[in-house]
C-alpha cells in the first residue's frame, strides 16, 4: 500500500519541485534584471547629466564666440574711423607740420591695433593652425637658403620673388612642396648640373584651365613657378607623375618621386599646378595659390594706371606708408561723368569718414546708414549709380541680402562688400548674390577708391 501511495505522489512532487525551482530561478532573474536596469538607469542619468553639462558649456562658449565676433566687428569699425580721420587730417597738413607727425604716430598705433584684432579674429575662428594667412615671399626665401645648402654647387639657383598678397596656406606645406620640386629638378639634370629658376608673382586668371589636382578657376592667384633645364619628360611619363609611388627611373631620371605628396599638399591648401615638359627641354611647374579675397584691393592690370597705396617690402619686413601724398583730383575726360557711389554702413561714424575720403578722391557719394532706406532710394533712381559699397553686418538686412535685392533691379551694377569681420559671410554665396570684390576693414580711402575705379573700368571694358 505504501509503495502505491509513493508511486502516486512521487511524480507530482517532482513536478512541483521542478516548478518551484523554475519559479525561483525566474524570480532571481527578474530581480537581477531589475537591479541591472536600475544600475543602468543611474549610469544613463549620470551620462545625461554630463552631456547636459557639456551642452550648457558649449552654449556658453557659443555665446562668448558671438560676443567676440561682435567685439571684433565693432573694433574694426572704430579703427576704420580712427585711421580714416587720421589720413584725412594728415593729407590736409603740410609735410613739415608737427601735427602731421603726431597723426602719423596715431596711424601707426592704429595699424598695430588692427593686426592685434586680426590675430584675435583668427583665434576666435579656431582656424587650422597649419593654414593661416601667409606671405609667400619670406617663406620661399628661407626655403631657398636651405635648398642652396643641400643641392650641389654645380646647380645654379636663380630666384625672382615679387611681393604678393597673402594666401591661406600651411608654411610647412609650402616648404615641402618647394623642396620636393627642387629635389626632382636636381635628379632630372644631367650629372646634377644645370640651372634652377624660382619665380613668384601675382596673376589674374581670366579663364579656367586644366590643372592638378583640380581645374584652375578664374580669379587672383599667387603663382610660384619652378623651372629646370633637365631631361624633361615625354607625355606618357607626364600623365603619371602624380601617381603614388611612380618614378621615371627607367629612363635614367628620378622625376616623379614625391609628386603625389605635392598634389596632396596642394589639394589641402586649395592650390593647383600646371606642368609643362618636353624631352630634352626641361620642365616647368606652375603652382597657383588663391589670394585671400578680402585682402585684394588692386587689379594687376591697372597697377600702371592707378597709384596704389601698397606696403613696401624692405629686407623681408613690411613698412606701411602711413600718409600718402595729398590726393590728386580725378581727371574726368570730356563727356565722362564723375562716378557715383552708393555707400551703406549702419555705423554713422564709419559712413561719414568713408564718404569724406571718397569725396576727396573725386567721387560723388550718396550715403545711407539704413539698408532698407538705401534700397528704397536706389530703386527710385537705379540708373545714376556706378558702384555700390556696402557693409555686411547691418540690422534689418545684411550686405549680401541687400546686394541680391539691388541686382534684382540692376544685375549689371558692381558691388563691393566692405566688412569688419571676415567670417560674417560665405564668399561663394556672396559672389552668387552679385558681390564682385571684398575689402576688409579697416581699409584706406585710396585702396577703396582704387577698387571702385577698377570696377568701373572693368565694366566699361565689358568684363563685368
Amino acid at each position: 500500500m505504501s509503495d502505491l501511495i509513493r508511486s502516486h505522489f512521487f511524480l507530482p512532487l517532482v513536478l512541483v519541485s521542478v516548478l518551484v525551482l523554475v519559479l525561483a530561478w525566474a524570480l532571481y532573474r527578474v530581480w537581477r534584471s531589475r537591479r541591472e536596469l536600475l544600475a543602468s538607469s543611474r549610469q544613463d542619468a549620470e551620462s545625461i547629466q554630463q552631456l547636459t553639462g557639456l551642452l550648457n558649456q558649449a552654449r556658453r562658449m557659443e555665446a562668448v564666440g558671438i560676443l567676440a565676433g561682435s567685439i571684433i566687428n565693432n573694433l574694426n569699425n572704430l579703427l576704420a574711423v580712427i585711421l580714416g580721420h587720421a589720413r584725412i587730417a594728415g593729407n590736409e597738413l603740410p609735410n613739415d607740420s608737427a601735427a602731421r607727425e603726431e597723426l602719423s604716430r596715431i596711424s601707426k598705433a592704429g595699424h598695430m591695433a588692427s593686426d592685434l584684432v586680426r590675430e584675435i579674429s583668427d583665434f576666435y575662428l579656431q582656424a587650422d593652425q597649419a593654414r593661416k594667412p601667409t606671405d609667400l615671399v619670406p617663406v620661399i626665401r628661407d626655403t631657398l637658403k636651405l635648398i642652396r645648402d643641400i643641392l650641389p654647387s654645380s646647380i645654379i639657383i636663380k630666384s625672382e620673388l615679387n611681393p604678393c598678397h597673402r594666401v591661406l596656406a600651411s608654411v610647412t606645406g609650402i616648404q615641402q612642396v618647394l623642396m620636393n620640386l627642387c629635389s626632382n629638378s636636381m635628379h632630372a639634370m644631367y650629372r646634377n648640373a644645370g640651372t634652377l629658376e624660382i619665380v613668384l608673382e601675382e596673376e589674374y586668371v581670366k579663364t579656367a584651365r586644366s590643372a592638378v589636382p583640380k581645374d584652375l578657376e578664374p580669379g587672383n592667384y599667387a603663382r610660384l613657378t619652378v623651372i629646370d633645364d633637365g631631361r624633361g619628360m615625354d607625355q606618357p611619363t607626364l600623365d603619371r607623375i602624380f601617381d603614388s609611388y611612380f618614378t621615371g627611373a627607367s629612363n635614367g631620371s628620378k622625376m616623379g618621386i614625391g609628386l603625389s605628396t605635392v598634389s596632396r599638399i596642394l589639394d589641402d591648401n586649395d592650390g593647383v599646378t600646371i606642368v609643362h615638359s618636353h624631352v630634352g627641354e626641361g620642365t616647368k611647374f606652375e603652382l597657383y595659390f588663391p589670394l585671400i579675397a578680402w585682402e585684394i584691393s588692386s587689379d594687376p592690370e591697372l597697377e600702371s594706371e592707378v597709384a596704389l597705396s601698397l606696403a613696401e617690402v624692405v629686407g623681408g619686413s613690411l613698412m606701411v606708408e602711413t600718409f600718402p601724398d595729398p590726393p590728386v583730383p580725378v581727371e574726368v575726360s570730356s563727356g565722362e561723368p564723375v562716378a557715383t557711389v552708393l555707400l551703406i554702413d549702419d555705423e554713422e561714424m564709419v559712413a561719414q569718414v568713408m564718404t569724406s575720403g571718397l569725396q576727396r578722391q573725386g567721387f560723388r557719394v550718396i550715403t545711407h546708414t539704413d539698408s532698407r532706406k538705401a534700397l528704397v532710394d536706389f530703386s527710385q533712381t537705379p540708373e545714376i549709380f556706378d558702384v555700390v559699397v556696402t557693409d555686411q553686418i547691418m540690422p534689418h538686412m545684411s550686405g549680401v541680402r541687400l546686394t541680391r535685392k539691388i541686382h534684382e533691379i540692376r544685375p549689371d551694377l558692381p558691388v563691393i562688400l566692405f566688412t569688419g569681420f571676415r567670417d560674417s559671410f560665405h564668399e561663394q554665396q556672396a559672389r552668387e548674390a552679385g558681390v564682385v570684390e571684398f575689402m576688409l576693414k579697416p581699409g584706406s580711402h585710396r585702396d577703396l577708391a582704387n577698387l571702385i575705379r577698377r570696377m568701373i573700368r572693368r565694366k566699361m571694358a565689358g568684363r563685368g
